[in-house]
């Protein structure tokens, strides 16, 4: 009778170790892969600066979509053994952070893996521009002249000047200086640029920044046959920055809607009022490495 109890105990215990190992499987541990912020490599005479600000990066191996993470990230990956990785820099859209996009520009960076469980694989990634981008202009400011003018010839207003003051990178970058009599800017490119949405809808501004004032930044439309003066078109700009800053701006929609036939790319600066009082004597705009960047 013993030898029966035991044998059926025996026999309860492992069916219910049996259950709960159905019960509760057995969890497969992950590998991981570590993403640093990405570097971009441009060929500096056709392509200008290698400045960016990648803050995000899209995520996939073969067919399998792992997520957008914030950079630097620490991606689980449940898989084992060699498999492909795929990398996309994502940026924000006018300097917004709810608004991070894959930037359609930069080229997508792939690295083959070896995944080990509670292993981690540093990537270092590097993109490039596509090489079907355009550049409509690129202007660093480096050279005597450079293609900003004021558009207030005539009445109050400051034009922006060459300077090797503070550069962000080389000998110089774009200044516009503001002081109680001349409080107010307004610059647009000397050129019209056409053509900007034929290849694709993407049309962006970069541009390095830093500013005492908040700047707004947009485009100026032109109709074939229309006013000389053009049609202003703002929906984004910059906030005061102490720091040189690296900013996306996001034309595609502007431009696909508005339908003008050629467009300049326009800045509009002011000394912030207190009670019909500026509210600093002087106020200094710093602007570099600015592209009109299309397909």
């Amino acid at each position: 009778m013993r030898v029966f109890l035991k044998i059926i105990f025996g026999l309860t215990a492992s069916i219910a170790l049996s259950g709960c190992e159905i019960i509760n499987p057995e969890e497969p541990v992950p590998g991981y892969i570590q993403v640093q912020p990405f570097q971009v490599s441009a060929n500096l005479a056709t392509q200008g600066s290698s400045s960016a600000k990648v803050t995000e990066v899209w995520v996939s191996s073969g067919s399998d979509f792992l997520g957008t993470y914030r950079l630097p990230a620490l991606i689980p990956v449940l898989a084992e053994g060699p498999a492909g990785v795929t990398l996309q820099a994502g940026i924000k859209d006018n300097g917004i952070g709810s608004l991070p996009e894959i930037y359609p520009f930069y080229a997508a960076v792939e690295f083959d893996v070896d995944f080990q469980p509670n292993q981690s694989v540093t990537l270092n990634p590097v993109t490039s521009y596509l090489p079907d981008t355009r550049f409509a202009f690129i202007e660093n400011f480096e050279g005597p002249e450079h293609i900003f003018r004021s558009l207030r010839i005539g009445g109050p207003g400051q034009a922006m000047q060459r300077s090797t003051e503070g550069p962000f990178e080389g000998l110089a970058s774009g200044l516009i200086v503001l002081d109680s009599a001349n409080a107010v800017a307004e610059i647009a490119t000397l050129p019209a640029f056409r053509d900007l949405n034929q290849g694709s809808p993407f049309v962006y501004l970069e541009m390095d920044y830093k500013s005492d004032i908040p700047v707004f930044v947009g485009l100026i439309g032109f109709e074939a046959g229309g006013p000389p003066t053009g049609i202003s078109l703002f929906e984004a700009g910059f906030l005061p920055k102490d720091e040189w800053t690296k900013i996306y701006f996001n034309f595609s929609q502007l431009i696909f809607t508005s339908r003008f036939e050629a467009y300049q790319v326009a800045l509009q600066a002011a000394i912030p009022t207190q009670n019909g009082t500026p509210s600093l004597n002087t106020a200094r705009v710093w602007i570099d490495n600015v592209k009109l960047v299309h397909f």
